[in-house]
């Protein structure tokens, strides 16, 4: 099978750890985007993968386009534009200092792309899984309606449709969040959203306080109003120091709630992208028709390996993610 994703790629500036951009005179380049990790954690599983985008018309656009072809992610519908290449800054957290991200993505290429950068059916003739964000629907109202035209060909050509709520504060309102969420939804068929996901973009209430009581409540809600979602799912993670975090794995198919077991890791390397490295594991789980108990496990298993790989893709193979979960931590793979 293969998976196309529209997404923004974008230049990552990242602090040394303990420096802060306020006091820093370096950075670590690298290169991300929640679509394009997904679709690289995807490659790397041996799924085929194709990332639909815009980038510069310039060296850092060829350096965009070397780095995804280097992670074997098909560019071939990849357009290029004069606007510029979008950056993000990353502070890197220690101990009880968080991190923090700084955008500056106004007037980008991707934010210009239009239906003339992208021909629909070409680049999505032999697709069987579409994936995209909120955060591709935040930039601009043009990556909205490219969106749309999209999510309409996925419908009338039987192709799944993966979607990662993926809220950012900094990019738009909940309002704004909340009423082109309940548009999409119609077409969604896998939908990764949590708790206040659920409570804060969807409007939804209970009165239930134990976590997986209330997201079997929201998960039932979701599926009896939008029928054409088949699977769910989130992560709970607790955040004990940046460095110290536990992270689990919700999965909800046929009306029944799963959960994996609750790994415990420190020493974190890079947390970025490890929403991304759990999508793309239930993404291949489903692809390989994996059961809903093994979807779980193997999730959340390429997720807390991402936490130990420096920048925003997970570069870890099914053999790793398997050993893992197998053997956990400590033996030495001979």
């Amino acid at each position: 099978m293969k998976v196309a994703g529209l997404g923004e790629i974008l230049l990552r500036l990242s602090t040394k750890k303990g420096a802060l951009l306020s006091n820093s005179n370096e950075f670590n380049a690298n290169y991300g985007g929640g679509e394009t990790n997904v679709l690289i954690s995807l490659s790397n599983f041996g799924v085929e993968s194709r990332l639909l985008t815009k980038v510069s018309k310039d060296q850092l656009g060829d350096a965009m386009i070397s780095y995804v072809k280097s992670k074997s992610v098909d560019t071939s519908f990849i357009s290029r534009g004069n606007k510029r290449t979008p950056i993000y800054f990353l502070e890197v957290g220690s101990g009880n200092r968080s991190s923090k991200v700084l955008y500056d993505r106004l007037d980008s290429a991707f934010g210009s792309i239009t239906k003339e950068d992208l021909l629909i059916e070409e680049a999505l003739r032999d697709i069987d899984i579409f994936h995209f964000s909120g955060i591709t629907l935040a930039i601009s109202e043009k990556t909205r309606d490219i969106t749309f035209k999209i999510l309409k060909h996925c419908k009338e050509n039987n192709i799944l449709v993966s979607y990662d709520s993926n809220y950012r504060a900094k990019m738009w309102t909940l309002e704004e969040a909340s009423k082109v969420t309940k548009e999409v939804l119609p077409y969604i068929n896998i939908f990764s959203a949590g708790i206040l996901d659920a409570e804060n973009i969807l409007n939804m209430s209970c009165d239930l306080d134990d976590k997986y009581e209330k997201l079997k409540y929201y998960y039932d809600e979701i599926t009896k109003d939008y029928p054409n979602i088949k699977y769910i799912f989130s992560s709970i993670r607790e955040v004990k120091s940046v460095s110290i975090n536990t992270l689990q794995c919700i999965y909800y198919t046929n009306n029944k709630l799963y959960s994996s077991k609750i790994h415990t890791f420190d020493d974190i390397i890079d947390r970025i992208g490890a929403g991304d490295a759990l999508t793309a594991g239930v993404i291949y789980s489903i692809i390989n028709k994996k059961s809903p108990e093994y979807t779980c496990e193997f999730a959340t298993a390429c997720s807390v390996l991402k936490h130990s790989i420096y920048g925003d893709a997970n570069l870890v193979r099914v053999q790793d993610v398997e050993n893992f979960i197998s053997n956990g931590v400590g033996r030495i793979s001979r």
